[in-house]
């Protein structure tokens, strides 16, 4: 069953159930906040949530069954998750997971994965999920991801608190389906990967080249090729969608 904490302000909700980690048995723990000091992005990107506004929240996992090399599984089973209770909201062929596991509506972003996990000989031991939802918020700085949140897109205010528990609810679901059926998680990953099996442009080393996407490595590094038929393999930070 899971354990909801919720703080006004914290600095960090992945970095508050790290701490708590070395302290006490965290799984199942979900600890949300109206406002954190210190948030963070992927690659220590600063996240902008308006206070109160969205959704900044961490849940705790147990991994004990999953193989350390084959940790990009999470990251498949977490955005299907929250995409799959926005997908009851909002305009389901409109919502992609953007590779790694960032949520977007047609080209914008609504919402971040951030994933810390600790690892116990070769098998994954607890990961800690961080997710930024853009909700109730209206005004947003010119990120370069254009940030847009739910109210944005439908002009309604949502609970916060229902809308947690549902997408922690969903996320556990998925995770405990990465026991048994992980051709579906791969299936239905690829089938809302943003761009997947379509030709765009992307910035590599400083280069913009045009790019078929083909699919994810087994490490979830990002597969593609050129025009020219050249096959390319990105890890994170090495290839930058140019939208």
């Amino acid at each position: 069953m899971l354990q909801y904490h919720h703080f006004v302000q914290i600095d960090s909700t992945n970095a508050y159930l790290q701490r708590q980690q070395s302290e006490c048995d965290i799984r199942n723990w979900v600890v949300s906040a109206d406002e954190q000091t210190a948030g963070k992005g992927m690659g220590n990107n600063g996240w902008e949530s308006e206070v109160g506004k969205n959704l900044t929240f961490s849940l705790a996992v147990g991994m004990g069954f999953l193989p350390a090399e084959r940790q990009f599984q999470l990251s498949k089973a977490v955005p299907l998750g929250i995409i799959e209770v926005l997908d009851g909201i909002l305009p389901p062929e409109k919502l992609s997971i953007k590779w790694p596991n960032d949520i977007y509506y047609d080209n914008h972003k609504l919402a971040g994965i951030l994933i810390n996990s600790t690892i116990k000989a070769n098998m994954m031991d607890i990961s800690i999920i961080g997710i930024g939802l853009n909700v109730n918020q209206i005004h947003f700085q010119d990120w370069p991801t254009r940030p847009v949140s739910m109210k944005m897109i439908t002009g309604k205010e949502y609970d916060l608190q229902l809308l947690l528990e549902q997408i922690a609810e969903r996320i556990i679901i998925k995770v405990e389906q990465l026991k048994n059926d992980l051709t579906s998680i791969e299936h239905d990953y690829l089938k809302r990967l943003f761009r997947y099996r379509t030709w765009a442009e992307y910035e590599v080393k400083g280069k913009t080249l045009r790019l078929f996407m083909t699919g994810i490595d087994p490490f979830g590094r990002l597969m593609m090729r050129d025009e020219a038929d050249t096959s390319y393999c990105f890890d994170i930070k090495e290839i930058k969608f140019l939208l």
